[in-house]
């Protein structure tokens, strides 16, 4: 035992797909002319997995517009609600009419409760905890209709504000028996500002179109699973376990405001990490291999139910040491053990769809 706790070493693998400026080649809405000079709209979102806010599933969305100068300008629509209609028509009601040689800036956001009475032309602060939802927005800026003749649809192209977070947890070594019961994300802003860019938010991604946060504060620990008894415990297998999507009433995907990620001294401080509390045992006798009596105090909980120790995996890498919005960031964590060495070690990360980044601890 004293040779398995000497020789314990840490490893995560990570994949990140992103999410951003994948826009639908087709969209199901269609911009047909309108009959009118009024202002109809249209909508799609970036392509997104399930969980997610997209061109299928949006029922609604709301819109600021303003007319006048950047300096000055006049409100033209105030939190207007647009609704879906079982044709996939977008409603809203008074209907408005394209304004005489003015241009109309368009702000459209989703759901409805994260502006509030917030105008989109300031910061907005927001609160991410407790990570269960997902938020998008719109710009489209400097459009103008000419009164009296059909004009076609304003069309919002919507983005993610936040980044997902996914952790899938596996073990491949059928000599053990890896029991978790608590996974959680430690340490991350959960409060910030949110500010709308000032251009197209359907123009490829560029500095000038995409929204950004600041002012972030307030860290809290989200958690992905938590074992109240024994039938809580998760034990790992071949395939994968997404952390995230266990049924648990804390899980779900994790929507995360984007921010810088910090790993100087090992979990303490103001280090952001994956907290794991599992234990280790062998498949045939029953024996538990980690933690024992010579595992190190700080991989070791004390106060758990179940004895476990506690494994601590950087959110920041190599490659990446901050979540930008409209990604998706899937930590895959691999608990195996060394026969001959007798160490728990951290396999190959699995890489889901779009770009591929992966690093590796050793």
């Amino acid at each position: 035992m004293d040779r398995f706790n000497r020789l314990l070493s840490f490893g995560c693998g990570l994949s990140v797909i992103i999410l951003a400026s994948c826009t639908e080649e087709n969209d199901p809405l269609g911009a047909e002319v309108a009959a009118d000079n009024a202002i109809y709209f249209a909508a799609h979102t970036e392509l997104s997995r399930a969980g997610d806010i997209t061109t299928n599933n949006i029922t609604s969305f709301n819109v600021y517009a303003y007319t006048g100068s950047v300096t000055s300008p006049s409100l033209f629509m105030d939190n207007v609600t647009v609704n879906k209609t079982a044709s996939n028509t977008w409603t809203y009601t008074p209907l408005r009419y394209w304004p005489a040689n003015e241009s109309v800036d368009f702000y459209a956001f989703a759901p409805a409760s994260w502006l509030g009475d917030n105008s989109p032309l300031k910061p907005v602060g927001y609160d991410s905890y407790p990570g269960t939802e997902d938020i998008i927005y719109a710009v489209s800026p400097d459009l103008i209709g000419s009164a009296g003749v059909p004009n076609a649809q304003v069309i919002f192209h919507f983005r993610h504000a936040l980044a997902k977070v996914t952790v899938k947890m596996s073990s491949t070594n059928e000599d053990l028996s890896v029991r978790v019961t608590n996974v959680v994300l430690t340490n991350l802003m959960t409060k910030g500002n949110f500010s709308f860019p000032s251009e197209s938010t359907s123009d490829i991604l560029a500095e000038g179109n995409v929204g950004r946060w600041s002012d972030q504060n307030t860290p809290l620990s989200y958690i992905l699973h938590v074992s109240r008894d024994k039938d809580d415990v998760i034990r790992l297998t071949t395939t994968p376990t997404d952390m995230s999507d266990i049924g648990s009433k804390l899980g779900g995907p994790k929507y995360m405001m984007p921010q810088v990620l910090t790993w100087r001294s090992n979990g303490a401080g103001n280090d952001t990490y994956i907290a794991v509390m599992c234990s280790v045992y062998d498949t045939k006798t029953g024996l538990k291999l980690w933690p024992n009596e010579n595992t190190p105090p700080e991989n070791v909980v004390q106060s758990s139910t179940f004895g476990d120790g506690i494994l601590k995996f950087p959110l920041s890498t190599s490659r990446f040491s901050q979540w930008d919005p409209g990604y998706h960031y899937i930590y895959s964590i691999v608990i195996n053990s060394n026969e001959e060495m007798g160490a728990i070690e951290f396999g190959t990360p699995t890489v889901d769809t779009y770009v591929d980044v992966s690093s590796y601890y050793e």
